[in-house]
């Protein structure tokens, strides 16, 4: 049975007008009428015709005629059908050729039959235009032009063929399109599994002859010369690498002897002139470090010698300097002081605000009673007028000829700093507390005192102030009275209010 396609003489990718087409021309040209000398041949022909543009016209026909072509082709499912596919195991062998000399059954015309027969069965089921598979060619062959394409064609090789023949159910027996689907599925796992079992077949086949290919061998010995040839160059590349290195650290050592010789020469030009005008820059380093060594912090001054030195501390420009650091850092501590005093102070006034009056009173007492131990403290040595005197004494004992010069005078400012601070805050902290016991005092006076009064306006005495209220009241005799303040209440109080 022939194809319809080829029938037709068009490819199977044709579309409608070129099947239209196509079986006009050819009934033209096959129609009995046409031919009065070959009626038989023409009206057989003719037929075949006929029944390939009635299959290919129809879309449903044409498209289930191309699913199950190869079956139809085959004809049909035959229990009795043999593959007509090329056996390839008996060339799994070295007995199916003589050796690999110039006749008719060597090594090469073996396979390259063997070869040229699996693509013309791969030829049939490949539609249109097609690339004809690579040939296993002869002893002659170049490994770039015919072995190497052959063995990576082959080598990878897969089947176009159908192995429609191997389906077990015809789908023209199906009952309905479920049972056609469930036949097609079948079929199609048969077709696959036999497809998969002849590409394995010919890969094999491929290893076997690659292995045995003398074209292959002298491949192989090629490459391997070429690789020791690579080695061989990169090893003399190393060489004269290696020669030139030591060439350049041959002249880097003369360059090195060369650098070396003017350096003498300079070093001894430079001791000439040291010798001739005296060396400025050594000398220059010992008096900096001697400056460092002899340097004044008071007055900022660098001195070369002791004695300078000495002598600078005995003028008296360096005393009046270090005197008037002493008064400014004093004045300093006691700002400073002062500034925490009052801070005290108004938070103390805050918290006051909010304490009742028996808190106050004990407060009042417990002030009262500190008071009293400062006014004793005062009198204890250790205050400011004393560390003055001792300060000033020990810096007038100094001015003498037993004094040290060596004595290291910052030390001696950081601890007069700090016996004048505290000499400063026991003394602001007694005045303080005695001011605050007065203050107690005239208000427990002034709550203690007689309930009578007098009229400010008028001068009229009464024995109550009941009886003072209520003239103030009647005569209209009222006035306002500002209770003083301390000034430093008064500050207080603002920046309590500034808070």
């Amino acid at each position: 049975m022939r194809c319809h396609y080829d029938v037709l003489e068009i490819e199977c990718a044709a579309d409608d007008d070129t099947i239209k087409k196509a079986y006009r021309k050819l009934a033209l040209k096959w129609h009995p009428d046409k031919n009065p000398t070959n009626v038989e041949e023409c009206t057989r022909y003719f037929a075949l015709i006929q029944q390939a543009y009635d299959v290919l016209s129809d879309p449903h026909e044409k498209a289930w005629y191309d699913r199950h072509r190869e079956s139809i082709l085959k004809g049909g499912i035959d229990e009795h059908y043999e593959d007509n596919s090329l056996n390839l195991f008996p060339y799994f062998t070295s007995t199916c050729y003589s050796g690999f000399d110039c006749n008719d059954n060597n090594f090469y015309a073996v396979y390259r039959q063997v070869f040229d027969t699996l693509a013309s069965e791969d030829y049939e089921f490949l539609d249109g235009k097609y690339q004809a598979y690579p040939s296993f060619g002869d002893q002659s062959s170049t490994y770039d032009d015919i072995v190497g394409p052959f063995y990576a064609f082959w080598g990878s090789f897969s089947t176009v063929r159908s192995f429609a023949w191997v389906d077990k159910f015809d789908i023209r027996d199906a009952t309905n399109r479920r049972v056609v689907r469930a036949m097609e599925k079948e079929n199609k796992k048969l077709r696959e599994a036999s497809k998969r079992e002849r590409n394995e077949e010919i890969r094999a086949l491929v290893a076997f002859i690659r292995k045995r290919d003398p074209r292959i061998h002298a491949h192989k010995k090629e490459l391997e010369k070429r690789r020791l040839e690579q080695e061989k160059r990169t090893e003399e590349n190393r060489k004269l690498k290696i020669l030139e290195q030591l060439s350049q650290a041959g002249e880097y050592k003369e360059s090195e002897e060369v650098r070396k010789s003017q350096l003498e020469n300079l070093r001894e030009i430079e001791e000439a002139l040291d010798a001739e005008f005296g060396d400025n820059n050594d000398r220059s380093e010992i008096e900096f470090q001697e400056e460092l060594n002899f340097y004044c912090l008071f007055c900022e001054k660098a001195f070369k010698t002791e004695k300078a030195m000495s002598n600078h501390k005995r003028s008296k420009k360096h005393k009046d300097t270090v005197a008037l650091l002493k008064k400014h850092i004093e004045e300093d501590d006691v700002c400073l002081l002062m500034t925490d005093e009052r801070d005290i102070e108004d938070e103390e006034f805050e918290i006051g605000k909010k304490k009742s009056k028996k808190q106050k009173r004990r407060e009042r007492k417990k002030d009262g009673y500190d008071s009293d131990k400062a006014d004793k403290n005062e009198g204890e040595p250790g205050t400011s007028d004393e560390a003055n005197e001792i300060f000033f004494k020990n810096d007038n004992e100094c001015n003498g000829e037993g004094c040290d010069v060596n004595i290291d005078e910052t030390n001696i400012f950081l601890k007069m700093s700090k016996e004048v601070s505290e000499t400063s805050q026991s003394r602001n902290k007694a005045q303080k507390c005695k001011k605050e016991a007065e203050t107690a005092k005239s208000n427990a006076t002034g709550n203690t005192g007689p309930k009578n009064g007098t009229c400010d306006c008028c001068g009229e005495f009464f024995e109550s102030r009941t009886k003072l209220f209520a003239h103030l009241r009647e005569s209209g005799h009222e006035t306002r009275k500002t209770i003083p303040v301390p000034a430093s209440k008064k500050v207080n109080i603002n920046r309590a209010r500034k808070k």
